[in-house]
């Protein structure tokens, strides 16, 4: 199976349950099984859905590039996935991704009437987003799954539309917009994991020697050893919790400081507020589209996450940051707009890594495109309220 995990992010559905406000809950990673329905792991949800929303932009045609890090066309990728999972599973994740498609489709033609759609490729891996658009991004800096190119039906003109696709089964909009590493997670976030693998090794030596030095070894222990493993699993818990707290101490003594930049340029990484390098040559545009399911059915959201909040960005000193159980939660003149939850990178895993997920609450305080100012008065700009309910 192909698994597509790109640089300080992954698939949004993979992250979902870890995001929950008390992340002591035990958490199971789900796996591929043809046999049942219900039996389909979250990164393969969410790499069907980009590579089927690509195909139906296509106008129904597998988008023939680029290849994945394993040297696998778009089509080879979906055929092995859709091998891997049962029937109605692939029906359900199809007819999402029809949806999407048809919702991207209905906006660019909205937004760019004398445009039709002249290509669709996949950007899977480094590299990808600069074979479209010419410009240097790391995937850091330009999230996008699929770039949609448009024609001017006149001049022949092309416009690149970055699109980081988001689904969820769940009923809400705000879905995970971050995946971080341990650096991410302050600077007390290592020495803190050091001292719990020891102590974890200490108390179960066993899992310090050659036998247990993969992680699918230390899964297969875990199975045979459930008791030793529960008291790992708390022990995890205690560890998410104190890097949440000296994570959001920190932070809060930077804002306090004065030192506004730091903290702004990690909210940056953990709401994925960003524009891209494309945006700011201004050879593409960049969109975050969501797709989720309420009882109507799949619901389409489309935002862009570099505009959204400017206001709130443009005011550190009301920034406040806290922490509960392990997460960080931030917050403007007292309304929580985003959170960074830590986690382990599997709990099947008695030794796993650290890392953290960000996501947004909802509440957003762009700036206002009707208030910005004019070369001329330099007046300042006046932020407005945007609150999106899931």
């Amino acid at each position: 199976m192909t698994k597509k995990f790109k640089e300080f992010r992954i698939d949004n559905s993979i992250l979902e349950s870890y995001l929950e406000e008390d992340i002591s809950v035990d958490l199971y990673e789900s796996k591929d099984d043809p046999t049942k329905i219900g039996g389909v792991s979250n990164n393969t949800k969410g790499v069907l859905h980009e590579l089927l929303v690509g195909k139906f932009l296509n106008n129904g045609q597998p988008m023939d590039k680029h290849e994945d890090e394993n040297k696998l066309s778009p089509q080879q990728v979906h055929d092995n996935l859709k091998a891997q999972i049962h029937p109605e599973d692939y029906k359900k994740i199809e007819a999402k991704a029809k949806s999407a498609a048809e919702d991207i489709r209905k906006n660019l033609t909205s937004s760019y009437p004398d445009h039709s759609i002249h290509e669709v490729v996949w950007t899977s891996k480094p590299g990808d987003t600069k074979k479209v658009t010419g410009v240097s991004a790391s995937q850091k800096e330009d999230s996008s799954d699929i770039y949609v190119t448009t024609k001017h039906k006149k001049t022949g003109k092309l416009l690149h539309h970055g699109i980081s696709l988001k689904v969820s089964d769940k009923p809400s909009k705000e879905v995970p917009s971050s995946s971080l590493g341990m650096k991410s997670s302050g600077s007390q976030a290592e020495a803190l994991f050091r001292k719990h693998q020891q102590k974890i090794k200490q108390k179960y030596p066993e899992l310090a020697g050659k036998t247990y030095s993969n992680s699918e070894k230390r899964k297969q222990w875990a199975q045979e050893n459930p008791e030793k493993h529960a008291e790992i699993k708390k022990e995890n818990y205690n560890l998410l919790k104190a890097v949440a707290e000296s994570h959001a101490k920190e932070l809060q003594q930077k804002i306090d400081s004065g030192n506004h930049k730091s903290v702004i340029d990690h909210l940056r990484d953990v709401l994925a507020a960003k524009t891209t390098p494309a945006e700011e040559s201004g050879v593409a545009t960049f969109q975050k589209h969501t797709t989720y399911v309420t009882a109507k059915g799949a619901q389409h959201n489309t935002s862009k996450p570099g505009q959204e909040y400017e206001g709130i960005f443009n005011d550190p000193s009301n920034i406040e940051v806290k922490s509960s159980g392990g997460s960080v939660h931030f917050y403007h003149k007292g309304k929580k707009f985003a959170s960074q939850s830590q986690k382990f990178d599997s709990q099947s895993d008695p030794l796993s890594n650290l890392k953290s997920a960000g996501k947004s609450t909802g509440y957003k305080l762009a700036t206002s495109p009707a208030s910005t100012p004019s070369s001329k008065t330099g007046a300042p700009k006046q932020p407005y309220e945007v609150k999106i309910h899931g």
